[in-house]
C-alpha cells in the first residue's frame, strides 16, 4: 500500500523543524555577507519544498534579529 503524501511530507516537516531548532546558534554564527546572500537566495526560488520555505524562514527571522541589534545586512 502507497502511503498518502501528508503522511510522508508531515514527519518529515516535523523533523527538519526540530532539527533547525535544534540548531540555532549555527544562524547566529552565519557571517553577514553569508546571511544576506542566502536570504536574498530564498527570493528567487520559484516553488521551494517545505524543508526549504522553514530554512529561509530562519534566515529571515535572524535578519531581523540582527537588524535590532542596528545590523542592517538584509
Amino acid at each position: 500500500m502507497k502511503p498518502s503524501l501528508h503522511a510522508v511530507i508531515y514527519p518529515l516537516l516535523l523533523g527538519t523543524t526540530v532539527f533547525l531548532t535544534a540548531c540555532e546558534s549555527k544562524w547566529e554564527k552565519m557571517p553577514d555577507d553569508e546571511l544576506a546572500a542566502k536570504n536574498a537566495e530564498c527570493y528567487t526560488i520559484d516553488d521551494p519544498a517545505a524543508a526549504m520555505i522553514q530554512v529561509c524562514k530562519n534566515y529571515k527571522r535572524e535578519c531581523e534579529r540582527r537588524r535590532s541589534q542596528g545590523i542592517y545586512v538584509c
